[in-house]
């Protein structure tokens, strides 16, 4: 009779007989080999070893329904056809990482404006058909929560192929399919070593060799040039975070031989920048070392570091920041080439890092969402302040991103564990005057972008700006400098920058306007006087940014721009005016200009200051005749010094005089500089 198993004891590999248990041995399923389920089975038998077999409570699992079967053939064949677009798109010769998501003839068409989120946000971006569109330009962010690192895919095949493989992760919960986020999908990535030495090509490669451990300031001087940071830079650029900031000097001040190499650029990047926004006068008298070789200790310092940091291979923000704090301080027009060649350079890593998608689109904290925003504004102002310079349309281009502004806050209101969006504030905050700036960049990049219409089309344009400007003073106002209270210095350096930035866009709303070829010229003597006033204007409140004791801790930012149009505007008028009141005011304050950019300190360079030089040359040889034959003495001192070469400026001493006069007005004199500066 057989054996009835007894049901105190349900445990079938415990009874005699044939039964086959449930599931393979450990050891067979270790080994990944056949078991007959026999205990004990004939591969542990063989083998020599103990054969135990998983307990029953888990019933084995059951293979995938048959609707699961089909649709992972379906997600595969999909897969396949991407696949095969990308060996399309390769032998077409097309890049795989189109840095605009989609080409130029594929955007819809329509001119860039600004919406508003429920945050109150004001969201630039370009009118498409759909809602989707924006969604198919833009690819998808790639985020390693271990390392803090992010990569940004930008290929629509890519990102579509990364989605898919997710949701077939997703869709049989196998840890087999590693999730994307995960370093196994990434390409593998290149050694600390690798990536440090291919960095290193841009600075020099000392940082393969020396520690930056002897380029440390002692303790005391950490923390006073974090005072000197603090007070000269964090109000222009809240880029970090101020207690990350106290944090970052006091690891460096106490540790720096364990210094992460992303921390460490941070730290050389806050000394370079608090020192080169000091005078020299200042570094005697608190460091106790002259400024250029304080600037040129900490130059080499932060670049070594971002080399070490391996910059051109960097996903993570820190080194990021660090970079951008560097070549903001740098940006002087005195090294004008370098930053804006770096500022590509900067910009590609944004891209990368995806900062030119909000961080709303990944589910980012807000505390990560708006750094990330104040990171990418940044990088934008950086790209068009060093491409004026250069006389060169910006990097960035509109409809590139989507990028929200960052919100109107304070440090202490935005918390890095706190998974609630804050509220932005109304009235003057520390971001307030970034956000004006920001905003100005926002209104001149329209009016760069619009067009005429209908049968005037010259004149329809002149109209549509100079609404848009009236429009930019009203956001201004309403948004930020209604709350200012001008006896703050920094309150009082916002309202200026509006009202500078705002009169130079009206002015070359206007300069456009009369440089075409449908304007008539019998108009330009009733609009000449308002102009000139208007540029008069610019200079002066320029000049006070730059000398006033109470924004000379900010005058590293200022004199990064060179308000060439005013300028040349006001000496092609001087050419043919005659001696007046206003000419004379024009004179005192391009005199001062002209002065200021050529002192060692802060000398210009650039490609638009040639046709400066060559106009300020003959404007000042006019003025000499003029009083010459009037029997007046010079009111100015009439020798400018030329940091050009002579060969390169025109022999104005043997023009005659009246050639310079008869027939020439001011708006020949003042085309003929837009053409020489390649506008």
């Amino acid at each position: 009779m057989a054996h009835e198993p007894d049901p105190a004891k349900p445990d079938p590999l415990s009874q005699e007989g044939p039964t086959l248990a449930l599931r393979s041995c450990h050891d067979c399923h270790r080994r990944k080999v056949r078991c007959n389920k026999l205990h004990p089975c004939d591969n542990c038998v063989r083998l020599g070893v103990k054969c135990t077999f998983p307990p029953p409570g888990r019933q084995p699992q059951t293979r995938p329904r048959r609707s699961n079967k089909s649709e992972l053939m379906s997600r595969l064949a999909f897969l396949e056809r991407k696949i095969e677009d990308l060996g399309a798109l390769s032998a077409a010769g097309v890049g795989v990482a189109d840095p605009h998501g989609e080409p130029d003839s594929q955007k819809s068409p329509g001119n860039r404006s600004v919406r508003s989120d429920p945050l109150g946000t004001r969201v630039p971006y370009v009118q498409r058909s759909s809602e989707d569109s924006l969604g198919q330009q833009f690819g998808r962010l790639v985020i390693d929560p271990g390392s803090g690192s992010s990569r940004y895919v930008n290929h629509q095949v890519l990102a579509d192929m990364g989605s898919q493989i997710e949701e077939l992760r997703l869709l049989f919960d196998s840890p087999s399919l590693p999730a994307l986020s995960s370093d196994e999908d990434a390409p593998l990535p290149p050694t600390a070593a690798y990536a440090e030495a291919h960095s290193s090509f841009l600075f020099g490669y000392h940082s393969l060799v020396y520690s930056l451990c002897s380029y440390h300031p002692s303790p005391t001087t950490s923390y006073l040039l974090l005072e000197v940071f603090e007070e000269n830079i964090a109000p222009i650029m809240m880029i970090i975070h101020r207690p990350a900031l106290r944090r970052i000097i006091q690891t460096a001040s106490t540790n720096p031989d364990g210094l992460a190499k992303s921390t460490e650029a941070q730290a050389f990047s806050i000394y370079f920048a608090a020192v080169s926004s000091m005078t020299t006068e200042q570094c005697l008298s608190q460091l106790g070392e002259d400024r250029a070789t304080l600037v040129d200790r900490y130059r080499f310092a932060v670049e070594q570091a971002l080399a070490r940091a391996g910059f051109l291979h960097t996903r993570k923000l820190a080194v990021l920041q660090a970079a951008v704090l560097f070549l903001a301080c740098a940006c002087d027009p005195k090294d004008a080439q370098f930053v804006w060649t770096m500022i590509a350079v900067v910009t590609r890593l944004g891209l990368g890092q995806g900062l030119h998608r909000d961080g709303s689109h990944f589910g980012l904290s807000p505390f990560e969402t708006e750094m990330r925003r104040r990171l990418w504004w940044y990088i934008y102002l950086l790209d068009v302040q060093a491409s004026e310079i250069q006389a060169t349309s910006p990097q960035i281009r509109e409809g590139d991103y989507d990028t929200r502004l960052p919100l109107n806050l304070n440090d202490d209101d935005l918390q890095p564990d706190s998974m609630e969006p804050p509220q932005e504030q109304t009235g003057f905050t520390e971001m307030t005057l970034t956000l004006v700036r920001c905003e100005i960049l926002i209104t001149r990049r329209n009016l760069i972008q619009m067009t005429g219409v209908g049968d005037d089309p010259h004149n329809e344009l002149f109209k549509n700006r100079n609404l848009a400007i009236e429009e930019a003073r009203h956001v201004l106002d309403e948004r930020y400098l209604q709350f200012s209270d001008l006896s703050v210095p920094v309150h009082w350096v916002a309202a200026t920058i509006a009202r500078i930035a705002l009169s130079q866009m009206w002015l070359v709303a206007h300069f456009s306007f009369m440089t075409t070829e449908g304007f008539n010229p019998n108009l330009w003597p009733d609009r000449c006087e308002l102009l000139i006033l208007t540029a008069i204007e610019v200079l002066e409140f320029t000049y006070l940014l730059e000398t006033h004791e109470s924004t000379s801790q900010w005058a590293w930012l200022f004199q990064g721009y060179v308000q060439w149009q005013s300028f040349a505007f006001l000496l092609s008028e001087l050419c043919v005016r005659p001696n007046s009141a206003l000419s004379d005011r024009a004179w005192t304050v391009v005199n001062r200009v002209y002065e200021q950019w050529n002192e060692p300190a802060h000398h210009k360079r650039g490609l638009v200051m040639r046709p400066l030089e060559r106009l300020m040359k003959r404007a000042v040889a006019i003025r000499d005749h003029q009083l010459c034959l009037s029997g007046l003495a010079l009111p100015f001192e009439s020798n400018i010094p030329d940091p050009f070469t002579p060969n390169a400026l025109p022999d104005l001493e043997n023009l005659p005089m009246d050639s310079l006069t008869a027939e020439t007005t001011s708006l020949d004199i003042f085309r003929d500089v837009l053409m020489n500066v390649g506008l």
